[in-house]
């Protein structure tokens, strides 16, 4: 025979009976005793152990705050430094009325006199040293006293955290006693067992019976899709908490939806972004273009365009602000309106500048984008690229006659103003000649400032000496060779996009005639 959780929870306190009560009288002739303890605890040791916590953590914080005035803003972290020397006057005041005991009171004496010294280090010589622009030396300062001074608060500190400890220890050995005796009391308690069972019998089943219909009525909603169901459980007990977990999980389902719609939007984003980038390069006798990329997330700012006729190359690569998907927008922002613009036939200055415009209208004010918008004569070599913000190419020249090792220099000419930011970014060309076998390098920002785990950046310097040492590996290799360069650097963690097109000139290809012509695609 099946009994209802009704009955069972009946029968279960019936035989509980006894000691509910007991529990009860023990409780009330504790009350007293109880009482005197734990104001002891709550006024006295408590506050105590808060107050040197909060004297101790205040010293600390001055010592940063003033560090940090040494390596950046002056007047924010003094002022910050201020404010908690004010908070350690105030918490040390607190202790002097709680620590009256006189070894306790000599603790706080030695971590007050360390504290003066502190600030009497930094006001008299720090600070003056760092007003006058001598910052090494006042951070020499407060590294060699400052520190020891610190140090010995942090030691005083502890000594008095150990003390208060040892109160808390010692009134919980007095609760202890005081408990043991109270149980002597119990035998006095028994006339009250047959009515506080009889209540908790009937009274509590029947009222966790109906928490528990709620619950289940909610977990009912959950199926139906209704993450906005109100348990309403205001019982005091577990059940209680039970129903206050059971909306948090109810909030927890409703947020992990919302996420699974956001990576779908992510995947579909990531999607558009890949279409919308060259998937087939193409060929031309005389000219090789390898493009590679590697992004941080699914979505990125960076983004690149080619395009091949038979007498030149145009090859675009840029790198919109931000991450994530307000960077993708932008990226397909500037990349539609450029091929929209090439494709009408106009010159490089007008491409570069419509697109401009159009970013100024279509994107939010605090939004740009960096770009080289870059056309390469195959027949003479000569490349011509307007720099609009971005990171000067690298241009790796072969190797000589001679078998001389390769050679290779970023090539900074006119840098022009930002495309989304400014009316007029500028319009200033540069031009260089490339020889047979010379390889230009188009590269975003991610692999400047790519990051090892201490916090050093990978840097110009060994971008391009990693472009030379690598580049006897050949064209098809040297991108995903520098790519594993900066993820070994990085340590595998990349905070930004890594793009890079490689164009290696081969040179002219000689016609029937003996005239040098690139030929058709």
């Amino acid at each position: 025979m099946k009994l209802s959780l009704r009955w069972k929870i009946m029968g279960g306190f019936g035989l509980m009976l006894l000691f509910i009560a007991l529990l009860g009288w023990v409780t009330l002739s504790l009350f007293g005793s109880v009482r005197a303890v734990q104001r002891k605890v709550f006024r006295e040791a408590i506050p105590a152990l808060v107050a040197v916590d909060e004297i101790v953590r205040s010293y600390t914080a001055q010592s940063a705050a003033v560090r940090g005035s040494l390596i950046g803003s002056l007047d924010a972290l003094l002022d910050r430094y201020q404010r908690e020397v004010e908070v350690a006057k105030h918490w040390e005041t607190r202790a002097r009325e709680l620590l009256t005991d006189g070894h306790e009171s000599e603790l706080l004496d030695n971590l007050t006199e360390a504290g003066s010294q502190f600030h009497s280090l930094v006001d008299e010589e720090v600070i003056p040293k760092a007003v006058a622009g001598n910052r090494a030396q006042a951070f020499l300062i407060l590294d060699q006293d400052g520190s020891r001074l610190i140090q010995d608060i942090e030691v005083q500190g502890e000594l008095l955290r150990t003390l208060q400890e040892q109160r808390l220890q010692d009134t919980e050995n007095e609760l202890s006693s005081r408990s043991r005796q109270a149980l002597i009391i119990l035998v006095i308690v028994l006339f009250g067992v047959g009515v506080a069972g009889i209540a908790l019998a009937f009274l509590l089943p029947r009222r966790l019976s109906r928490n528990l219909s709620r619950l289940v009525e909610a977990t009912r909603a959950i199926g139906r899709g209704d993450f906005e169901h109100d348990v309403g459980i205001h019982s005091g007990d577990e059940v209680e908490e039970l129903a206050t977990r059971f909306t948090e999980m109810q909030s927890g389902l409703q947020r992990l939806q919302q996420l699974a719609l956001q990576d779908r939007e992510l995947e579909i984003a990531a999607s558009i972004q890949r279409n919308l980038l060259i998937r087939h390069i193409p060929h031309s006798p005389g000219l090789k273009i390898i493009p590679m990329q590697r992004q941080a997330n699914l979505v990125g700012g960076d983004w690149y365009d080619i395009d091949v006729t038979p007498q030149a190359a145009t090859v675009v690569v840029g790198d919109a602000s931000g991450k994530g998907i307000a960077a993708a927008l932008m990226a397909t922002v500037a990349l539609s309106f450029l091929r929209a613009e090439k494709g009408l036939g106009s010159l490089p200055k007008t491409v570069i500048a419509r697109t401009n415009e159009a970013l100024l209208d279509a994107t939010d004010p605090d939004s740009f984008t960096t770009s080289i918008y870059s056309v390469i004569d195959i027949a003479s070599g000569e490349a011509r690229w307007l720099n609009m913000g971005h990171p000067a190419p690298f241009l790796l020249r072969g190797t000589g006659v001679d078998g001389d090792d390769p050679r290779g220099y970023y090539v900074e000419g006119p840098r022009n103003r930002v495309l989304g930011w400014f009316e007029d970014p500028g319009l200033n060309v540069t031009v260089i000649q490339m020889s047979p076998g010379d390889r230009l390098i188009f590269y975003t920002d991610g692999f400047l400032e790519a990051k090892a785990p201490e916090g050093e950046v990978f840097g110009e310097q060994r971008l391009a000496e990693a472009i030379v040492r690598l580049s006897r590996m050949g064209t098809d290799q040297l991108g995903e060779l520098l790519v594993g360069e900066v993820e070994r650097f990085a340590a595998g963690k990349l905070d930004d996009d890594l793009t890079m097109l490689i164009v290696e000139y081969e040179g002219a290809v000689q016609q029937d005639d003996g005239s040098a012509a690139a030929l058709n695609v």
